[in-house]
């Protein structure tokens, strides 16, 4: 496939959806002008509002705090594409297999916290800051958003730092971008992972009313500024919806000694401080809705589909129904999770995820290591409970290729979801 053609998997949606969403952008921006009208001019009359306001006035951090710069987890790298840096975590042997992680929304590369150092004992890891995000440089304008700009700079990255092929892990905004890249440069990923997220054909027409960043809120943001502003507004309660296990876990150590304590969620609030943190995230949204994969095309890669059965954000079923989309594929539902269950359950979200990434011959060996050692090291805590984490998943049957080295690994599993 040439370099032109194959994008050409990527279709825009009718012009006449498109119109129907901007008409309802105009709508909803209008109201929004009208209330912050009613505020304004409510504050001028009330002084009791003002005092009010001013007390719930939120403060967000003006330094990062210390345990998202150091070099703990992992190495802190730039790469620089043409006119787009790009931040990124790095950690592990270069030598071994390269495992890419890309964030969701609203997150950064700290979103994999969880997962950096039990994979980096195995694999090459990049925990990359997405364009717009974070430490990563952040355009303007919306057309350096579209699907094939960043599936562009997602191949032109991989290039920069001489990975050849690697798999993919995305959560949120950051599977939906792996569900494109699968789709459009199948050369490069070797296998993909989908946290909680349905495939782009299945997404945008199938969000809860509940969610949200539901279809109201996709129709708002379409116009600019406004809804960055009204974002930045609103930054700490969004964050709080998104993260309510962050609330629970309040504390992170850090630091060699263990001496050093923040908030988790002061990273957070730092990273999406300013009205311009908001604007590449939002200009992901105001592109991908109106793109599908078209119609007949499949992953011919392993893909593992792993999602909580608590997820408010986006539907289980279209999640499941995704599986019509790769020709080969694991169904993993994490219980008592919600849309971030590598965070909220981490232990069996990175079993499930080595299990799948690593394969026999790997497990195999990881497995003789652990049971020569007398005292249990990470791989024998990781493997020796991995029947525990089948149990909440469910066997359709066994139809993959016999190449694949993950499909002979997952046999010995009786209740793994694999096509039937």
């Amino acid at each position: 496939m040439t370099q032109s053609k194959q994008y050409d998997i990527l279709q825009v949606v009718p012009k006449r959806q498109i119109f129907k969403v901007g008409l309802r952008c105009l709508v909803a921006n209008l109201l929004l002008l009208l209330k912050w009208l009613f505020e304004c001019i409510r504050c001028r009359v009330h002084k009791t509002t003002i005092m009010r306001r001013s007390i719930e006035q939120v403060h967000f951090p003006n330094m990062q705090p210390n345990f998202m710069t150091e070099s703990k987890m992992g190495r802190h790298s730039y790469v620089k594409l043409e006119n787009t840096k790009l931040h990124y975590v790095e950690a592990g042997c270069r030598s071994n297999p390269t495992v890419l992680l890309l964030h969701g929304f609203p997150d950064c590369w700290f979103g994999w916290r969880y997962q950096i150092s039990e994979l980096s004992q195995y694999f090459h890891v990049i925990a990359l800051d997405l364009k717009g995000f974070n430490d990563s440089d952040k355009p303007l304008w919306r057309f350096d958003y579209t699907p094939r700009t960043i599936c562009e700079d997602l191949r032109k990255f991989l290039i920069a730092i001489s990975a050849k092929s690697v798999s993919v892990v995305g959560h949120d905004l950051g599977a939906i971008i792996g569900w494109m890249f699968a789709h459009t440069n199948p050369e490069m990923v070797d296998k993909f992972v989908s946290v909680s997220t349905p495939h782009p054909n299945l997404l945008w027409d199938n969000l809860p009313r509940s969610s949200p960043f539901n279809r109201r809120w996709l129709e708002f943001i379409q116009l600019p500024y406004l809804p960055e502003m009204e974002m930045q507004h609103n930054a700490e309660r969004t964050l709080k919806k998104c993260y309510p296990h962050i609330l629970k876990d309040k504390t992170f150590i850090s630091g060699t000694n263990g001496s050093v304590i923040n908030n988790l969620m002061e990273g957070y609030k730092y990273a999406f401080s300013q009205t311009e943190d908001w604007r590449g995230p939002l200009n992901y949204y105001r592109n991908f809705m109106f793109f599908r994969v078209k119609d007949g095309e499949t992953l011919q890669c392993p893909c593992l589909i792993i999602t909580g059965n608590e997820d408010r954000i986006y539907k289980l079923e279209s999640v499941v129904k995704s599986s019509d989309y790769c020709e080969n594929f694991v169904i993993k539902i994490v219980e008592q999770s919600g849309h971030a269950p590598h965070q909220e359950m981490s232990t069996e979200f990175n079993s499930t995820l080595l299990k799948f990434l690593i394969g026999k011959r790997m497990l195999l060996k990881s497995s003789e290591s652990a049971t020569a050692s007398p005292s249990r090291g990470l791989v024998g805590r990781v493997f020796g409970g991995i029947g525990a984490v089948a149990n909440n998943t469910v066997r359709l049957g066994n139809n993959l290729k016999d190449g694949y080295s993950f499909a002979t690994a997952f046999n010995s599993v009786p209740n793994f979801m694999l096509k039937s």
